[in-house]
């Protein structure tokens, strides 16, 4: 399944077809664009480079260290800005900005909704440090059998090892799993995982980047 139905209908749909959900993390369970776009901002100007607003949507889905290394390559600071260590700076930095962040209301509504119900996991591309405390500072981590981060895997989305790590460590089939998620990688994670998925941009719109 994979569609932006309502929550009426997905909680149906679940509740028939369904026996545990991953849920991934950034403009998915957390609305937290603002936050990675100001921490990604201030730490490329501490090694004199401009983060480029267009491509924010272009990174979505990819890990910290990812979008790192293109940047220092698109900012002709190859050799000279190391991406591990621009990667732990911006980390540094959103976790200063961390309070902007919030829950996004219709998926936390179905997190809790399922809570104790089905198997309920995280599978997302942000590095373990910053995944927990965003969990915890939304007091959010209770309701999660298993968090899968970006250092638990060697293959990122759109690789499909997030989510099967999921499953595994749920003990639950992949094909029984549905995921819910906002970027086309984490999109295809899911389905390249053979796990069914919702498409939930219908209730986080795309932040104004001009």
């Amino acid at each position: 399944m994979e569609s932006t139905l309502t929550e009426e209908g997905i909680i149906n749909y679940i509740e028939t077809a369904v026996e545990a959900l991953i849920f991934d993390m950034d403009g998915t369970l957390t609305d937290s664009n603002p936050a990675h776009l100001k921490a990604w901002t201030r730490a490329c100007h501490r090694f004199g480079m401009e983060y480029p607003r267009e491509k924010f949507y272009y990174y979505a889905g990819l890990s910290s260290l990812k979008i790192a290394e293109d940047l220092v390559l698109q900012s002709g600071k190859s050799g000279i800005v190391d991406p591990a260590e621009l990667s732990a700076v911006k980390e540094e930095e959103f976790l200063k900005v961390e309070d902007m962040v919030r829950p996004v209301p219709q998926v936390l509504s179905l997190v809790k909704y399922f809570y104790g119900r089905l198997p309920l996991a995280v599978g997302t591309g942000r590095r373990r440090t910053s995944s927990f405390s965003t969990l915890k500072h939304l007091d959010l981590l209770k309701y999660f059998d298993v968090v899968i981060t970006s250092d638990d895997v060697k293959e990122h989305k759109p690789a499909p090892d997030t989510f099967l790590e999921c499953a595994r460590r749920m003990d639950i089939r992949p094909e029984d799993c549905l995921v819910f998620e906002d970027a086309e990688r984490g999109l295809e994670a899911a389905r390249r995982a053979g796990m069914q998925v919702v498409d939930v941009r219908i209730w986080l719109p795309p932040m104004d980047l001009s």
